[in-house]
C-alpha cells in the first residue's frame, strides 16, 4: 500500500492532485491519516464501477465487473442523481466491500467533492460562489488549463479547460 502525502497547506497542492491530503482536510473532514491510502483506493474502485473513472488495466476491468454484479442492484434501487455524486452510496460500497468505516468513507467522498469544486471540476447545486472565489478562479496561475474527456469506450482526450462548462 502506498502512502498519502500530507500537505501543510492547500497551496502546496498541484492541480489534479487527488492523492495528497492537507492537514486542514484531515481536521475538517475528521479523516484518520493512516486510512487515507485505503480510502483513496476504495474510492477509486467505486468511481470506476459507476463509470466516473476509467479502468487502466485488465485487473481493474475484472474488479469493476465483479463489483457491478454485486452492487449494481443497490444502485438501481436507490435511483436519484448519478451514483458518482451520491456520498451515501459511495460510503456504503466502501464500507461493505472494502471494510472501511462508513464515516471515513463518507468524509473521503465529501473531501474529493470539495476538491473537485475548488478546481472547477464539479458544480455544487444550490451553492452560490463568492465574488472573491470567482476572482481567484479567473487567476490562471491557480486553475487547471486542460481537462480530460473520458469517452464511453474508456478512451480519453485532453481538451482546453476553458471549453468545458464546469
Amino acid at each position: 500500500m502506498t502512502d498519502v502525502t500530507i500537505l501543510k497547506s492547500e497551496y502546496e497542492r498541484s492541480p489534479l492532485d487527488f492523492d495528497s491530503v492537507s492537514e486542514a482536510e484531515l481536521e475538517v473532514f475528521g479523516l484518520i491519516p493512516e486510512l487515507c491510502p485505503t480510502l483513496n483506493i476504495a474510492y477509486c474502485r467505486y468511481m470506476r464501477m459507476v463509470g466516473y473513472h476509467s479502468c487502466t488495466d485488465e485487473f481493474e476491468r475484472r474488479q469493476k465487473k465483479k463489483d457491478k454484479e454485486k452492487f449494481w442492484p443497490t444502485l438501481k434501487e436507490a435511483g436519484g442523481p448519478h451514483p458518482a455524486q451520491n456520498a451515501n452510496l459511495c460510503a456504503l460500497f466502501m464500507n461493505h466491500y472494502c471494510g472501511i468505516p462508513f464515516d471515513q468513507a463518507y468524509a473521503w467522498h465529501r473531501r474529493v467533492e470539495a476538491q473537485e469544486w475548488r478546481q472547477g471540476l464539479r458544480a455544487v447545486r444550490g451553492v452560490t460562489v463568492s465574488e472573491q472565489y470567482q476572482a481567484r478562479m479567473d487567476d490562471k496561475t491557480n486553475k487547471m488549463t486542460t481537462a480530460v474527456l473520458i469517452k464511453e469506450d474508456g478512451s480519453t482526450s485532453h481538451i482546453d479547460a476553458d471549453d468545458v462548462p464546469f
